[in-house]
């Protein structure tokens, strides 16, 4: 069978048609290889997500190792982590506490031995705690939540509140040198 390429013969030329048979075998799926890796959690996707959390894995390489350790179990933790519908830990959460992290240890050079806690609604709080003094600071959704605390001579507590944008890591570091002593005026008054 011979098929033309235009509709005036003069402009024309002939294309014969192959086989049908032909064109059914060029059709025919390529085989597809299914590899199943055991190592992958459900939380391990390709993606953004999966990108960010090998870049707050990088970006937490220069903490000492048992913050490394605490950093990468808070990554692991899945949805509903303590059976009452908890979140899993928001990536980009983590990746900001990596960064105080850092910017800290940067600042004062002995980061101190951090406690770091999920929070039922996937953020994580990071609490400091001293003879005289304690400092939290909770990732929230509208930035940093802070709370210092004076453990006074008496046993009584003396606690001082405050709050600061999530990029807004000088305040944050204002906040760890008032733990520290080095400051001592609470900086949000």
């Amino acid at each position: 069978m011979i098929t033309y390429t235009s509709e005036r013969p003069e402009f024309a030329t002939t294309v014969p048609e192959q086989p049908e048979q032909w064109m059914v075998r060029q059709l025919q799926p390529a085989p597809v290889w299914v590899v199943v890796c055991d190592r992958l959690t459900p939380k391990e996707t390709t993606g953004f997500a999966s990108a960010l959390t090998r870049v707050v894995a990088d970006r937490s390489a220069d903490l000492p190792m048992r913050l490394r350790e605490s950093i990468q179990k808070l990554s692991d933790l899945p949805q509903n982590w303590d059976g009452e519908g908890a979140s899993a830990v928001k990536v980009h959460v983590l990746a900001d506490i990596v960064e105080v992290l850092k910017r800290f240890s940067q600042r004062s050079g002995n980061l101190g031995d951090p406690f770091l806690a999920p929070t039922f609604e996937g953020f994580i709080q990071i609490e400091w705690h001293r003879p005289k003094r304690s400092l939290e600071i909770e990732a929230v959704r509208q930035g940093w939540s802070v709370v210092g605390t004076m453990h006074l001579a008496d046993g009584g507590h003396y606690y001082l509140v405050g709050e600061c944008g999530r990029s807004d890591f000088a305040k944050l570091g204002e906040f760890y040198e008032w733990f520290l002593g080095t400051e001592l005026i609470w900086p949000s008054l």
